[in-house]
């Protein structure tokens, strides 16, 4: 008896000294406030902290979410977006003297203290809205007694200053929900979802499609995110929001009916990711360009931090009907046999932007675009569209005739002789066009000899290749890296008539307070080939489709201009091709590496087969409906009258053709293989001229590179 007499003692004396503490504080904070007004102590209160913002990334149409970029998932929203009952389930549990107190409450401050001491540790604080506002936006983290004092005088003068909705509102944009939720607009989205009734998907909820016992649960977790995470702790999730619902009723903001028939309604089970990052192929492109793009700050950490924390808005070129195609034409047509995929990428060739991108197989697991990751993969015979265009740029024709036959040997000195094939012995002497058609190899390896490889070099770059291109013999016949995005964009320019555009990913990116920070959706071009020279181009490509190598392309209801290509064991195969509305290229091969493609669903993979159906598949489905446009007539270039290449030049009148040399009948697109051997090793310099680079070792210098 005397121990409980004893506990009793100090138990009452402890609500004595409290009781005493609170008179003091009280008379402290009257003082403080006299001190403050005499002083002009409100005058010592910076501005809040700039909030962290995410940045939303948009679909082509404007209004389609596709991505969140940032380091803090928040999107700051007025307070007349706020629900009522939400506004009321914070206020009644956070601070129920929000409305009248000068920024605290002593009455709460003591209460919790006796709560705390009660327990024998800290449960529930007892600061109000506008301290923990002060606290988060004006403090650093580090507590002690000083930073207490300091957090109550800010809470006064924030009082002053502001009025209480506008500190209602920073609050409810400020406070962490848990789940990497900052900010009660993103903490409804991140916690609760819905069916769109428009799109039928699902999405996460709004602020106005909030039930109450969704409010109370947000309202409820405020105080501990971690500790009482419906995702995490159901059970005391479920107490909180119930006592949440309790201080409502007492508050006369709902009936107990209401709060009754809110305590029976389920928790949210499936926990949204919490970090912000891109989450496919096409937002994580447009991270990596916003990044570069010095318009957003003149240092990379500047940029980044914009783009991560600056709450932009980012409206980019992408066409979810076209991606969605794209990735179905992948999914229907590639055989699931791994590790062999297909990468697709489709430009406007009015603008250079880009419709649709498959970057790879599955993005979560690979993360590493094929389409943009330089140095790519070897071009294969598609590359031969860059010879031709550097060939009509100088004034061939394609009426000109050259010998095909195989095997051959091409002569550009100071360079070694380069020695290649056909896939198949023979060849002949054929014009440039059918050379092309028929993708003969030993012609293009003479018409490159001729032009000299600086010229393709010099038009691969005008075309829209970017990577650095080495000036050697062989890669008319693609021994050398690219990516499809490079060789789109060089399809894009020929079919936008010999004007290039640069490829575009975000066209228009907006500040949070609207102000546009730059606009690229009618970004200008630049003339880089004559049209005349990219009409007659795309009259001999044509030729590919309609009679050559990529037959599997064709569509029945308009004409389209392409090339196939496949590279040395088969280990990568491609398929580029235009229409004037769109320029798309497929590439197909394993995602680590060079295997061979010789079994793949049963056959042998060449540009022809699966990349070339890939192509016809997607963009019959995707110009379904469109105007049928044709291709300019193709002019005076292809009316160029036909002379004779050698490797020495271009020569108006040809000699007479060998008795051997025999015009082949038509091949069949496996024929489209032929190998080109790695070129011999460059003579030592002399003082005549200078000798070329070295090529470069390892795969891609082996006979048989640079198939058709």
């Amino acid at each position: 008896m005397r121990r409980s007499r004893g506990v009793g003692s100090f138990v009452a004396v402890v609500i004595a000294s409290i009781t005493i503490l609170s008179l003091c504080t009280a008379a402290v904070v009257a003082a403080a406030t006299m001190v403050g007004d005499s002083v002009h102590l409100r005058n010592t209160l910076g501005p809040l902290r700039a909030l962290s913002q995410r940045t939303t990334v948009y679909a082509a149409d404007g209004t389609t979410q596709i991505g969140l970029l940032g380091v803090q998932d928040r999107q700051d929203v007025a307070l007349d977006q706020v629900p009522k009952q939400l506004v009321d389930a914070v206020v009644d549990t956070e601070d129920a003297t929000f409305f009248t107190n000068p920024g605290i409450d002593v009455a709460a401050m003591a209460r919790s203290t006796i709560s705390n001491l009660d327990s024998g540790k800290v449960l529930r604080g007892g600061s109000t809205i506008t301290q923990q506002l002060a606290k988060n936006r004006l403090l650093s983290p580090k507590r002690d007694l000083k930073r207490k004092f300091k957090e109550i005088s800010l809470a006064l003068q924030l009082t002053q200053r502001y009025s209480k909705k506008r500190i209602l509102q920073e609050y409810l944009n400020t406070v962490y929900f848990g789940q990497g939720a900052y900010g009660v607009a993103v903490a409804a989205e991140r916690f609760f979802s819905v069916v769109d009734p428009v799109t039928g998907e699902v999405r996460g909820k709004r602020l106005d499609e909030l039930t109450l016992p969704e409010m109370a649960l947000l309202a409820g977790v405020i105080s501990s995110p971690e500790h009482d995470s419906p995702f995490k702790s159901p059970d005391r999730a479920r107490a909180r929001r119930g006592v949440v619902l309790q201080r409502m009723v007492d508050r006369h903001s709902i009936t107990p009916r209401d709060a009754f028939l809110a305590g029976m309604a389920p928790l949210p089970t499936a926990a949204p990711p919490i970090d912000l990052r891109p989450r496919s192929y096409f937002v994580d492109e447009v991270q990596r360009q916003l990044f570069a793009d010095q318009r957003l700050g003149a240092t990379p950490d500047e940029r980044r931090k914009l783009v991560l924390s600056g709450g932009l808005k980012v409206y980019t070129t992408l066409d979810l009907d076209a991606q969605a195609r794209a990735e179905q034409s992948v999914a229907e047509i590639l055989p699931d046999q791994p590790p062999f995929t297909a990468a697709l990428v489709a430009m406007d060739p009015t603008t250079g932007a880009v419709r649709a991108m498959v970057g790879g197989p599955n993005f979560e697991s690979l993360q590493y675009n094929l389409v943009t990751h330089q140095p790519g993969r070897q071009a294969g015979s598609t590359y031969k569209v860059i010879t031709l265009a550097a060939a009509l740029d100088a004034g061939y024709s394609p009426n000109d005739r050259i010998d095909g036959s195989s095997p051959c040997r091409a002569v550009r000195p100071p360079l070694e002789p380069w020695d290649t094939e056909n896939a198949e012995p023979g060849g002949g002497v054929l014009t440039l066009r059918d050379a092309t058609a028929e993708s003969v190899n030993c012609a293009f390896a003479h018409l490159i000899a001729s032009l000299g490889p600086q010229a393709v070099v010099d038009m691969a770059h005008r075309l829209g290749v970017t990577q650095a291109v080495p000036p050697y013999l062989s890669i008319t016949l693609g021994t050398n890296e690219t990516t499809p995005l490079e060789m789109a964009t060089v399809a894009s320019t020929l079919a936008a008539g010999g004007i290039r555009h640069v490829p575009t990913f975000v066209s228009k990116v907006v500040g949070p307070d609207g102000r546009v920070i730059f606009d690229d959706s009618q970004p200008g071009g630049l003339r880089v080939l004559n049209q005349d020279i990219a009409d007659c181009e795309a009259d001999i490509l044509q030729g590919v489709v309609n009679r050559g190598t990529g037959t599997a392309a064709a569509l029945r209801d308009r004409p389209v201009a392409g090339k196939t290509g496949t590279t040395d064991l088969k280990t990568d195969a491609w398929f580029l091709g235009f229409t004037p509305q769109l320029a798309t290229v497929v590439w197909m091969g394993a995602t680590d590496g060079a295997v061979p493609m010789s079994n793949v669903g049963g056959i042998t993979v060449f540009g022809g087969t699966y990349p070339a159906r890939i192509w016809h598949e997607f963009m019959s489905s995707q110009l379904d409906g469109a105007p049928v446009m044709g291709f300019a007539p193709p002019g005076p270039v292809c009316d160029r009258p036909g002379g004779f290449v050698t490797d020495g030049g271009r020569n108006e009148a040809p000699p007479p053709p060998p008795p051997s040399a025999v015009r082949p009948g038509r091949r069949t697109a496996p024929a489209d293989t032929a190998s080109a051997p790695t070129p011999a090793p460059a003579p030592a310099p002399t003082p005549v001229a200078p000798t070329p680079p070295t090529p470069p070792s390892g795969p891609g210098n082996g006979r048989g590179h640079g198939k058709p």
